[in-house]
């Protein structure tokens, strides 16, 4: 098991993927090391230390990823740069496929299984891997030492015999991993700081680190998956907008954090905003990579604006690469130790773990991610699209309209029995249409006490039972009574179609 460390080829990076500290715990997994030559030299890592940790220093790439099952990278590599890893090799990294679907693709034609490590799930088991958390810390940390070094003031109060120096108000929006570091570091240099997020839980967290949290009561709440914000309508973004203008002329130092994964950046701060502010003021914005937070961030570039400097940095956690690619070699090997077969000492994915399938981009050839393989790319795609007309038969459970159909015949039947039937018996539920056949095999005198009992209450429905109990013997004494008793139910026959009444008044 070969295990290949590149050296970063994109503009301005300067991390690498692995430490002499993770290529020692490489090795004692059973894997081969090999770095690619000044693959540290940005870091402040030499090839001596990686010698002395263990690795094998590759003159150039091919000769680095010759036999590699695994490539590890800071930055997604050309496809056409992997040439010598073994048929189905991993490639482990931040690939940043969001906006780069084609380089996607050409991943899974070179054959490699690719892995983004952004797409890391936040749950518990993942903390130690989650790259983004672990770079995004840092590069709130680092917003604020680059806005310190263009401020020109000092950033805490000081009582002085010369007169009080006024502390710096830093504002900081979003209040993720980067904007609570941030917080916390502007107050580490004495700023007063206040902070906004459209998450509502974000508040404590905020006031925790001694900062003001400031919301728009507008806004109730606008979580989303995974940690994220959600994306806000344009009410909430008409509220959010009138509070920042409101607020941010005010500030001195503001930091924009708002970015949500595959996504462009919303606009929080607009160039109104920006000219309210006091000359000297600084803004970092945090999502330049994504187009900014600040309609007027240029990405990558530091500007002014009417006083106002405007830093675009992309790549702020680079600004500290040692520091920086320590904690990133660090998520990696978390999860390559996944990977491994500790006993065996080899390779042995498990592609059904949670964390595998959440980070797996391509795999034998194809794109298998979720959010990248609705684009058709090759056959396989094609004949996947086509079952799924297959399935719209399943839409033919409409022949459970049958049924439908059985319950009209159902009704129809019930009609022509209620058709058929006395008035009294069209009234009654059809729980009760029963009972008309136990009373066809009574007496006469039985239906009379049954249709008596049904519309009185249940205190008087004892009444009659009581007197036809005592009316039994003394009925063959008078039959003569009886023949009155018989002509009243001519006139009950109203009564027993009294239920016409609740019946209409049910409808």
């Amino acid at each position: 098991m070969k295990i290949a460390v590149l050296r970063e080829r994109f503009e301005g990076e300067s991390r690498v993927a692995a430490t002499p500290e993770t290529i020692a715990k490489y090795i004692a997994l059973g894997a081969e090391v090999a770095v690619e030559k000044g693959a540290g030299e940005a870091s402040r890592l030499s090839d001596d230390d990686f010698q002395q940790a263990g690795a094998t220093i590759g003159a150039t790439a091919a000769a680095t990823l010759k036999g590699a099952d695994i490539v590890l990278c800071v930055r997604r590599p050309a496809a056409d740069e992997l040439g010598g890893v073994n048929k189905g090799a991993l490639l482990v990294g931040a690939l940043d496929p969001y906006g780069n679907e084609q380089d996607v693709a050409a991943l899974a034609k070179a054959g490699v299984a690719a892995m983004s490590m952004e797409f890391m799930p936040r749950i518990t088991r993942a903390q130690v891997m989650d790259i983004l958390s672990s770079q995004a810390n840092l590069a709130g940390y680092q917003a604020v030492i680059e806005a310190s070094k263009v401020f020109d003031r000092a950033m805490p109060m000081m009582m002085t015999a010369a007169g009080t120096v006024r502390p710096a108000k830093a504002f900081v929006m979003g209040a993720g991993v980067a904007g609570l570091q941030a917080i916390a570091t502007a107050k580490r240099l004495g700023a007063v700081v206040s902070a906004t997020d459209v998450r509502a839980a974000a508040g404590e967290q905020v006031e925790s680190l001694g900062a003001k949290f400031i919301m728009t009561e507008a806004l109730k709440d606008a979580s989303g998956t995974g940690g994220y914000a959600r994306e806000l309508t344009k009410d909430e973004q008409a509220a959010q907008a009138e509070l920042v203008a409101g607020h941010i002329s005010k500030q001195d130092i503001v930091v924009t954090t708002a970015l949500i994964p595959g996504r462009p950046a919303p606009k929080l701060v607009t160039k109104a905003m920006v000219e309210s502010m006091a000359p000297g003021s600084v803004i970092v914005d945090l999502a330049a990579e994504r187009g900014g937070n600040v309609e007027l961030t240029q990405p990558g570039k530091v500007i002014t604006h009417d006083g106002v400097t405007i830093i675009g940095y992309t790549n702020l956690a680079g600004h500290i690469p040692t520091t920086a690619s320590q904690l990133y070699a660090r998520n990696l090997l978390a999860f390559i130790t996944t990977l491994i077969d500790a006993k065996e000492k080899k390779l042995a994915v498990n592609w059904d773990d949670e964390l595998v399938k959440a980070t797996v981009l391509t795999r034998d050839g194809a794109v298998v991610h979720s959010a990248f393989a609705a684009p058709k790319t090759d056959t396989a795609g094609d004949t996947e699209a086509k079952p799924a007309p297959a399935k719209k038969p399943a839409a033919k459970k409409p022949a459970t309209r049958k049924p439908s159909a059985g319950k009209a015949t159902a009704s129809q039947t019930s009609a022509s029995k209620t058709a058929t039937a006395p008035k009294a018996d069209a009234g009654q539920a059809p729980e009760a249409k029963p009972a008309p056949r136990k009373t066809a095999a009574r007496k006469p005198a039985a239906k009379a006490a049954a249709a008596e009992a049904g519309p009185q209450a249940d205190a008087s429905a004892t009444a009659p039972a009581a007197k036809a109990a005592a009316a039994e013997k003394p009925a063959a004494k008078k039959p003569a009574a009886r023949k009155p008793a018989a002509k009243k139910p001519a006139a009950r026959k109203p009564a027993a179609n009294k239920p016409a009444a609740p019946e209409g008044g049910d409808k």
